[in-house]
């Protein structure tokens, strides 16, 4: 996808949202005049990115007249295959945050961008801007179940909640390794460091009870055609279950709460403008545009975000304590260790 801002496409794209992009216009003046430059961007694809493409980049581009190519973001490995060839296809990513606190300044550039508006505790690196703050939720079908869920612990509960259960299938970071912690008496608070061997048996214990699917769409629309009874997967996912299933619910207790980051991979050929992408996703205001259309939450701190009932009860920072915010230096130094391990249980 690329598109090019024209001067009617500006002003008619200005009067077609209105008072967010108005204020993205007042802004202008301190973003830089980028017409005849261009940057692409890889993201996540399905709903986040569309809701991305509204709330960031089509506002950045009426503001600045760059042109914008947009592609999927790639694995680590293939963005390092990319740079030993020097020939990077990617200006801005969005990646883990683990993976650009371990890669950067090597994998990814550091940015000089001004980082006020961003939120200390997610601030962990010079090199990437936190955005998108989601949970992997325990989401279920309200109808099928007599007693509800009180905790993703309860995934793990096949006598209380019996029932077909899926959880994501890419093994490594998808939510399961935390849960299975606290479904097996491990307080939230000495989650870390895992304790891997635990909590495999943990999961082996409920194996057989448990459908592994490749892709989050899948376990969206399992979920919403009943397919499953629950499921673990991203917050935003669930939430877009619920307009085809309004019985679809979700329990943040006890959830795998983390974040991704834009950053600009050591080679991108297109700097000058995915610096300035950069600083204005920083933007409390720019973050605020995407939460208020999709409900994950923000790299950033200011204003509460103005969200209705149904998207604050799927909005992470809703929940506050309840949440398990991931320990990202465990993850940088233990991934390969969790994916190896999962990959041979569930090969068995």
């Amino acid at each position: 996808m690329a598109y090019k801002i024209t001067r009617k496409m500006t002003m008619g794209y200005l009067a077609a949202i209105g008072g967010a992009v108005m204020s993205t216009c007042a802004m202008a003046q301190s973003l830089p005049d980028l017409h005849g430059k261009s940057f692409s961007f890889a993201g996540f694809g399905g709903d986040l990115q569309k809701n991305q493409d509204e709330a960031w980049l089509k506002p950045f581009a009426a503001a600045t007249g760059v042109t914008i190519d947009q592609t999927d973001s790639p694995n680590i490995a293939a963005l390092k295959t990319q740079q030993e060839a020097n020939n990077v296809g990617v200006d801005v990513v969005e990646i883990e945050s683990s993976t650009v606190d371990g890669g950067c300044g090597s994998t990814f550039q550091m940015v000089k961008i001004d980082r006020s508006q961003l939120d200390p505790a997610l601030d962990h690196n010079k090199c990437g801007v936190p955005v998108v703050k989601f949970s992997f939720v325990l989401a279920y079908n309200s109808a099928k179940f007599k007693v509800a869920p009180t905790s993703v612990a309860d995934f793990f509960d096949v006598k209380t909640f019996p029932g077909v259960r899926a959880a994501p299938g890419g093994a490594g970071n998808v939510g399961l390794i935390e849960p299975a912690l606290l479904a097996d008496g491990v307080e939230m608070s000495n989650i870390y460091p895992i304790d891997l061997d635990r909590a495999v048996k943990k999961i082996e214990s409920v194996k057989t009870s448990i459908a592994l699917k490749s892709t989050f769409a899948t376990l969206q629309d399992g979920l919403a055609n009943g397919e499953y009874d629950m499921a673990i997967l991203p917050n935003g996912r669930a939430f877009n279950a619920t307009k085809t299933n309004p019985d679809i619910k979700v329990v943040f207790n006890g959830t795998v709460t983390l974040y991704d980051n834009l950053a600009i991979p050591t080679g991108a050929k297109n700097v000058e403008a995915a610096t300035a992408f950069l600083q204005y996703v920083a933007l409390h205001s720019t973050q605020s545009a995407l939460t208020e259309r999709f409900p994950y939450g923000m790299g950033t701190v200011g204003d509460a975000p103005k969200l209705d009932d149904q998207a604050k009860a799927f909005f992470p920072d809703t929940y506050g304590k309840q949440l398990l915010v991931q320990d990202n230096k465990w993850w940088q130094g233990n991934d390969q260790a969790v994916n190896d391990r999962l990959t041979a249980l569930f090969a068995q």
